[in-house]
Parts: C-alpha cells; sequence; structure tokens
C-alpha cells in the first residue's frame, strides 16, 4: 500500500502544483492588463483634460470675437443713426427756411394788396432804396 500511496501522492502534488503555476501565470496576466490598463486610463485623461483645455480657449475667444463684433456693430449703428439724425435736422431746418421765405412772401404779397395807394408807393420807395 505504501508505494500506490505515494505514487498517488505524487501524482497528486504535480496536479496541485500545476494548478498553482497556472494561477501564477493568469496572476502575472491579469496584473499584466490591470497595468495596460491604468496606462490607457491614464492616457485618456491626458487627452481628456487637452480636450477641455482646447473647449475653454476656444469658448474665450469666442466670447472676445463675440464682444469684438457686438462692440463695432453698436458703433455702427449708432453712426448710422447719428448721420440719419443730422440729415433729419438738416432737412427741417431747410424746409423750415423755405416755409418762412413762402409764408413771409405771400402775406407781404397780401398785405400790399390790401394796402393804400399812397402807403404802397411810399413801401415800394424805401424798399428800392434799401436795395
Amino acid at each position: 500500500l505504501g508505494p500506490i500511496l505515494s505514487e498517488s501522492m505524487a501524482t497528486r502534488e504535480k496536479e496541485i502544483q500545476t494548478d498553482i503555476d497556472d494561477a501564477i501565470a493568469k496572476y502575472n496576466e491579469a496584473t499584466a492588463r490591470l497595468t495596460e490598463a491604468e496606462k490607457n486610463k491614464a492616457q485618456a485623461e491626458q487627452v481628456i483634460a487637452e480636450i477641455n483645455a482646447s473647449i475653454a480657449k476656444d469658448q474665450v475667444e469666442l466670447k472676445a470675437t463675440m464682444e469684438s463684433s457686438a462692440s463695432a456693430s453698436i458703433k455702427r449703428s449708432a453712426a448710422a443713426a447719428e448721420s440719419t439724425v443730422k440729415s433729419m435736422e438738416e432737412g427741417a431746418e431747410e424746409q423750415l427756411e423755405a416755409y418762412i421765405m413762402e409764408e413771409s412772401v405771400r402775406r407781404g404779397v397780401k398785405e400790399l394788396s390790401v394796402m393804400s395807394k399812397g402807403k404802397s408807393d411810399d413801401y415800394l420807395t424805401k424798399a428800392i432804396e434799401m436795395l
């Protein structure tokens, strides 16, 4: 019984050693995969950080561009409005002057038409002297 038991024990010991070796190999493989995964994770985090930095930079540039564009648009609008107001003021002045001239001529003609002959002659004489 001794030799059979010894042989059975030796066989069992080899099986256990094979299982241990397989477990160690699997552990080493898992450790290598974990290390590779951690390395890939670190690279991905670095890429994400670079993308976020680029987004932040683009946002700042876009904001500055939009503010500059809005400011330029406001300045153009203000200049156009100022020009329009000035043009309207000049037009109003011209219209007022034309109205005053037309009204004064109309009133002068009316006044001359109702004036007495002596007064009319006197007025025309003074008007001619002024020229």
